[in-house]
């Protein structure tokens, strides 16, 4: 987490009450599956060893009864859980998503089997895509139990709240622990301090017990890995066409500019000296004036085309790289940026292309949206992931929605196999990462 300079209590006593209601949220999406698990396990042990209390027999005879007790509470405990899974992962899940997405920024998509159509056959039987059935009713029925039940989606959801069982929910019940844990030695006598500090644990972890909903989520949240691959290819197809209009819209913009910029004045420059070839003899004052006007008419024709080259391609980023670039870039803007770089050497050209100009548009937002008045910009690279992340003490509240130019940016670091995780509280502040592999040079 990351507090803008001079946030003081009343800054953190926010990210603690919000560390507490996120916790509070993320334990009821996955204390269900643990919580039957434990209750029927404990029922079954009990129920189970009461039906041979008190038996005297040999000790391999105990140890097999032992066991088959043992068994037969991991089928109840399994069925539980089994049936638990089929009515609710797909619903917490889902909710665990919309979470993953408001808090983190990361847009998990998964998709569900619809439900398949039913048709009559010349037979008279009714087809579901599975099988035939006397009556359009029970088609429609098994159509929509398969749909619901034989998703691998579905399935894959209750792995995610499984695992959530174990991970997130001890992590992120531990502030709550922490609080009632406190609350409790508080009251009784002589345990004041202890309870005082449970709850001081409990507060200081509030603001960072919730996150550990991002690596499970990235990991767990997902479309079936299985159904991956066809995601992939999916998701490479739009992003190879959004480039493809993409780089339509750059062309465009360069014969506009040239038509409408250099082109026009060099045009008018032309017509110039020819009017100057005119009135050289006849009235040499005019024509060097004409000359002088068409003078000044190359240089700012001049400055129009280092600009679109600039635009295009900085000379700063291809002579000395992403690194100084980017300071130049800091220099230029009206907000004090700061620019830190542990980057050793020069990455590939077209991914130093790629997050110079993401870099660009970042600190362009800033500018436009989020009344910041300090940005710090930090170029890092480690395990073959060169990283660039903005961070601003602004107004917060920036989303990839659809249009806008984080959006875009999410579009193009894609095509290199890289991604965007957007922290913009409402209130600020706004830290944003852009994450690529690639190989120095």
């Amino acid at each position: 987490m990351r507090l803008p300079a001079g946030g003081g209590p009343p800054r953190w006593w926010v990210e603690v009450v919000r560390g507490i209601y996120r916790s509070l949220v993320l334990t009821g999406l996955t204390v269900l599956m643990p919580v039957v698990a434990l209750a029927v396990g404990l029922l079954g042990a009990g129920l189970a060893s009461s039906w041979t209390e008190g038996l005297n027999a040999a000790l391999p005879v105990r140890i097999l009864v032992t066991l088959g007790e043992a068994l037969v509470v991991f089928v109840w405990v399994a069925a539980a859980v089994w049936i638990v899974h089929m009515v609710t992962s797909q619903t917490f899940a889902q909710a665990a998503r919309r979470r993953a997405r408001r808090w983190l920024g990361a847009e998990v998509e998964v998709t569900y089997r619809p439900v398949a159509p039913v048709l009559r056959m010349a037979t008279g039987h009714w087809w579901d895509g599975r099988e035939y059935h006397k009556s359009e009713r029970e088609a429609r029925r098994r159509a929509r139990h398969d749909a619901r039940f034989r998703d691998p989606q579905l399935h894959w959801d209750g792995v995610w709240c499984a695992v959530a069982g174990v991970t997130v929910l001890p992590v992120a019940a531990l502030p709550l622990v922490g609080l009632g844990v406190g609350g409790y030695l508080t009251s009784r006598p002589g345990l004041l301090a202890y309870g005082v500090g449970m709850i001081v644990a409990g507060l200081a972890a509030a603001p960072f017990a919730w996150r550990i909903l991002g690596p499970v989520a990235r990991r767990f949240l997902g479309p079936v890995p299985r159904l991956r691959l066809g995601l992939r290819v999916e998701k490479l197809e739009a992003v190879r066409v959004d480039l493809t209009q993409t780089q339509a819209a750059e062309l465009e913009r360069i014969e506009r500019d040239l038509h409408d910029g250099a082109q026009a004045r060099m045009l008018a420059m032309g017509m110039s000296v020819g009017a100057a070839e005119q009135l050289i003899d006849t009235d040499p004052a005019a024509a060097k004036a004409i000359l002088a006007e068409a003078r000044a008419t190359s240089a700012t024709a001049l400055a129009e085309l280092r600009s679109l080259v600039r635009g295009i391609n900085p000379p700063v980023l291809a002579e000395r790289g992403l690194v100084d670039a980017v300071r130049a870039l800091a220099l230029d803007g009206p907000v004090e940026v700061d620019v830190r770089s542990t980057v050793p050497s020069r990455p590939e050209r077209p991914v130093e292309s790629a997050v110079y100009f993401a870099v660009a548009e970042l600190l362009a937002n800033v500018v436009k949206h989020a009344a910041a008045t300090h940005v710090t910009v930090e170029l890092g690279y480690a395990q073959r992931t060169l990283t660039a992340s903005v961070t601003d003490d602004g107004v917060g509240g920036a989303a990839a929605s659809a249009g806008s130019g984080l959006r875009g940016i999410e579009r193009r670091m894609a095509a290199f196999g890289g991604r965007v995780e957007i922290n913009s509280p409402s209130g600020g502040p706004t830290h944003i990462l852009v994450a690529v592999p690639c190989a120095l040079s």
